[in-house]
């Protein structure tokens, strides 16, 4: 029981930001190693804990206050929160399932909205310093996006796409982008919706391609259509063929 308490004190809190922090987007080039993800993790829990902890000092210091018992009828501030003074004072909290209840819900909180921090602001300011360096020693600045599959599938932006393998480009697929693999999934796989639709489309309209992805180890191209000539496309095509229908 001791060593479950100690896990959940002591690695949680790092954990549920290292979470956050891949659930929102921010996966790292290659997938770390436990080693790695263990250090990541130990850095996130220091904020994470301190924030926490600091707020549960000041619900001590409240709840000890003679007013508060007076005044206002608050029962979670009526516990007998114990003011935390050395490390061991939070070994002796660890077996009250108030102060384990209260740790477990604000570190999910807490952790959240670092986690939030980090990948809208914190990242970016960090990645503009990194750039500065690189463009000080002549190197191209990195992307805000770990991966190149990352950089170009992973928005949230409607995608027309044509793919095909390098050595049979006469055997191609058009569709619209409905589903992508995650950054970390073992093969890269796309779901494609409308196929035969935009099959047809292509085949009537001539629209340009703005980015093609090649994937050099497997020989997969997917060619990114202009979207908005693509739209217009399809307008033309509906068009036709409701024409055609009602002649």
């Amino acid at each position: 029981m001791e060593s479950f308490i100690s896990l959940l004190v002591f690695t949680l809190p790092g954990l549920l930001a290292y979470f956050w922090i891949q659930l929102f987007g921010l996966t790292p080039t290659v997938k770390h190693q436990s080693t790695e993800m263990l250090a990541i993790s130990a850095l996130l829990w220091i904020p994470v804990v301190i924030t926490v902890l600091f707020v549960y000092q000041l619900l001590a210091y409240v709840s000890s206050l003679d007013v508060i018992h007076l005044k206002v009828d608050v029962p979670i501030l009526k516990k007998d929160w114990t003011m935390i003074n050395k490390l061991s004072d939070i070994a002796t909290l660890s077996d009250n399932v108030w102060f384990l209840l209260y740790f477990v819900a604000s570190s999910i909180i807490v952790s959240f909205y670092l986690a939030k921090f980090i990948c809208k602001k914190g990242y970016k300011k960090f990645l503009d310093k990194v750039n500065q360096v690189r463009k000080e020693n002549g190197l191209a600045p990195l992307s805000e996006n770990t991966t190149v599959w990352n950089e170009v599938f992973l928005g949230n932006e409607g995608q027309v796409v044509e793919v095909y393998k390098i050595d049979k480009p006469d055997e191609k697929v058009i569709g619209c982008i409905k589903k992508v693999s995650r950054a970390f999934e073992p093969e890269k796989n796309i779901v494609l919706e409308g196929v035969e639709h935009w099959t047809k489309v292509m085949e009537h309209y001539e629209v340009e391609t703005e980015d093609a992805f090649i994937d050099t180890k497997t020989g997969l191209v997917i060619k990114i259509y202009n979207l908005e000539q693509a739209l217009e496309a399809q307008d033309l095509y509906n068009k036709k063929v409701s024409n055609s229908t009602t002649s």
